[in-house]
């Protein structure tokens, strides 16, 4: 089968600043799993993290986005060893933070794989989820001689709860080791093996859209990743023109973000606040989403349905609306009709918190068709709710990421083509639409925190050309576009004025987590022992 995930070497996955060091910490994991489990292990599977660059909360709506692997990863040294009995799993983590955990299943039949309650057993969770996933893909034959121990050794250097992605890269790692133990890796490319590890973490309780799994299994060294998902999921290596001139600093600032445990009031809030604003447009609209669509209950669905429904509407709002026009002219079709959008969300949305009751009234159900409608899917607690904001929020931030790649994709064309080219300027801009994104994360979407407007605003000061929150939010990290020759200035400043005065003593091995630079990196892979 093609496009399968690769089977590498060390110095195929590192970068030559990384590799001295991650070879010593793989060797160590080969040791400590043999001390451990009284052999060898079979292979090692990675997958890596990831920081966004642009394009954050709108997955879930099935708009594109940009973000790019990092070397930061989870690896997990695993070996399959048949034996009668029931298939048990012998998983353990290097870090005591994470208790050694074992449980026996049966794999022919899939509710046998309970969830773990227990704190420190939880995140066995998303290896029992990623095993689940995949129950449908391998042969019942497989599955019915599964018979023995499966042993994993896990070791991360993403740090948990900082919306780097840990958990995708738990959940695309895991994937790996089960298809491989079981001889099933050729079997499965890429793209499904994304789509099985988006429905697992799925069963966790998180609405995730699906970028954080497609850019760790499709990471790519020295190149960002566009993803899209409409009519498919689709992922784009796309060059960043002199990379090595314009870094991304991440700044994790220490404020654990459990997507988990807050989902009900932050994570699937929000996916449940764009759903009511895509049903309030489509019935101020009066559009028919063809059924099924791609991303049922979607902002994506309405747009698409309304510019399908009214061919002509958008020449039409060209004439009216001069911003309109201008997105049209500076930056394409596409653009222009979330520019559109934008007005329709304007004209059409309450400005304001609504109550459950309100919403009733505004969608015209009743209480039980309400919660079946919005409510029943995931968890969440709310006394107001925000559509308005949200989907202003979703319609620009997908138009934001449409205008960063045009001007990577322009800027890297004229640099091909011997043109002249203003690269500095080219990055000034994307660093200008870095920064509207914090600023609609933040007022439009309420997913920042006091400490990530700290440190955008630091590094903004000190240089750094744009910066913004990545990932989830309401903790974690911040990315920051960083010419080279402001990249002390700017750490020198985020180590003073956050880490220091906020955070207090730290050592250098503490700071250089919390605090490094990142390149474009290779995706999920395995590497035989």
């Amino acid at each position: 089968m093609a496009d399968l995930v690769p089977v590498l070497t060390l110095p195929e996955i590192y970068s030559p600043l990384m590799r001295s060091r991650e070879t010593e910490r793989w060797r160590e994991l080969e040791t400590k799993f043999s001390k451990m489990f009284h052999h060898k292990p079979a292979f090692i599977a990675r997958a890596p993290g990831r920081v966004n660059m642009i394009g954050e909360h709108i997955d879930t709506t099935g708009y594109s986005v940009f973000p790019m692997a990092i070397e930061r990863d989870v690896l997990m040294a695993a070996s399959y060893v048949p034996a009668p009995g029931p298939l048990r799993v012998e998983l353990a983590n290097v870090s005591s933070r994470f208790s050694h955990t074992s449980f026996s299943c049966d794999l022919t039949q899939p509710n046998s794989l309970g969830m773990a309650n227990k704190m420190a057993h939880r995140w066995s969770n998303y290896f029992k989820v990623a095993l689940r996933g995949l129950l449908d893909d391998i042969p019942q034959e497989v599955l019915k001689n599964a018979h023995g121990v499966l042993y994993v050794l896990v070791d991360g250097t993403i740090p948990p709860e900082s919306s780097l992605s840990s958990s995708a890269a738990m959940t695309t790692a895991s994937s790996l080791v089960v298809l491989t133990a079981f001889g099933m890796r050729d079997h499965i490319g890429r793209a499904h093996l994304t789509e099985r590890a988006i429905s697992s973490e799925r069963l966790i309780g998180v609405s995730t859209g699906g970028m954080d799994q497609a850019v760790s299994v499709f990471g790519e060294m020295g190149k960002a990743i566009f993803v899209s998902f409409v009519p498919s999921l689709r992922t784009e290596p796309i060059l960043m023109p002199h990379w090595n001139d314009y870094l991304f600093l991440v700044s994790n600032t220490l404020v654990q973000s459990d997507k988990k445990a807050n989902a009900p009031t932050q994570y699937n809030l929000r996916v449940v606040e764009t759903r009511i604003a895509s049903y309030l447009l489509r019935r101020e609209l009066g559009v028919q989403i063809p059924s099924p669509p791609q991303f049922p209950s979607s902002l994506r669905a309405v747009a698409d349905a309304y510019w399908a429904a009214n061919p002509y509407a958008l020449k039409e709002m060209m004439t009216a609306y001069s911003d309109v026009r201008a997105a049209y002219n500076d930056a394409g079709k596409e653009v222009a009709q979330l520019q559109a959008m934008l007005n329709l969300v304007e004209t059409t949305l309450p400005r304001r918190g609504l109550t459950q009751e309100e919403l009733e009234q505004l969608t015209g159900l009743t209480s039980a068709a309400f919660h079946d409608e919005f409510l029943s899917q995931a968890p969440v607690h709310a006394s107001h709710f925000y559509p308005h904001h949200r989907a202003f929020h979703v319609f620009s931030e997908a138009q934001r990421v449409l205008r960063f790649r045009s001007i990577c994709d322009a800027t890297t064309k004229k640099l091909e083509s011997g043109e002249a080219c203003d690269v500095h300027g080219a990055y000034q801009r994307l660093g200008h639409l870095m920064n509207e994104s914090h600023e609609s994360l933040k007022h439009m979407y309420d997913c920042s925190c006091p400490e990530l407007d700290c440190v955008v605003q630091i590094a903004r000061q000190a240089g750094a050309l744009g910066a913004r929150l990545t990932g989830a939010g309401w903790g974690g990290s911040a990315v920051h576009l960083v010419p080279r020759e402001r990249l002390d200035a700017v750490t020198t400043a985020l180590r003073r004025s956050y880490y220091s005065m906020r955070i207090g003593y730290m050592t250098e091995d503490d700071l250089s987590e919390a605090l490094f630079v990142t390149h474009p990196a290779q995706g999920a892979c395995i590497v035989m022992c």
